[in-house]
C-alpha cells in the first residue's frame, strides 16, 4: 500500500513533487536523453539502475564547469518524476538550486 506522506504529514516539499505532469516529464526526459554525451548516458543508465534495483547506492557527480552535470541531474529529475518518484533537488546554494528545475537550497 502506498499512502500520501505528504498529504498525512504536510510536507509542503513531496506535494510540491506530486504536481507534476507525468506526462510531460516525461516528454521532458526524452527530449534531454536525445542530447546526452556517452558520459553522461552512462552515468544515467548507471544511476537509474541502482535506483531501479533498490540497491542504496550514492552517487556523486563531478567534474569541471560546462561537462553537463547539472543537464544530467535535471534529466534524471525529469525521467524519475515521469515515473511519479518523488524527487527532491538540493542545492549548497541559491545560484546552485536556480539551476535545478524545482530545485531548492539546502
Amino acid at each position: 500500500m502506498v499512502d500520501n506522506w505528504g498529504g498525512i504529514l504536510g510536507n509542503v516539499l513531496i506535494l510540491e513533487q506530486q504536481q507534476y505532469d507525468p506526462v510531460e516529464q516525461a516528454e521532458l526526459a526524452e527530449e534531454y536523453r536525445a542530447n546526452l554525451n556517452t558520459d553522461q548516458q552512462a552515468a544515467f543508465e548507471r544511476i537509474t539502475s541502482a535506483i531501479a534495483d533498490r540497491t542504496g547506492e550514492t552517487f556523486f557527480l563531478h567534474g569541471p564547469g560546462g561537462t553537463g552535470k547539472t543537464y544530467l541531474y535535471n534529466m534524471l529529475c525529469y525521467q524519475l518524476r515521469s515515473e511519479q518518484e518523488i524527487v527532491l533537488c538540493i542545492a549548497p546554494s541559491g545560484i546552485a538550486a536556480l539551476l535545478l528545475k524545482g530545485g531548492c537550497t539546502v
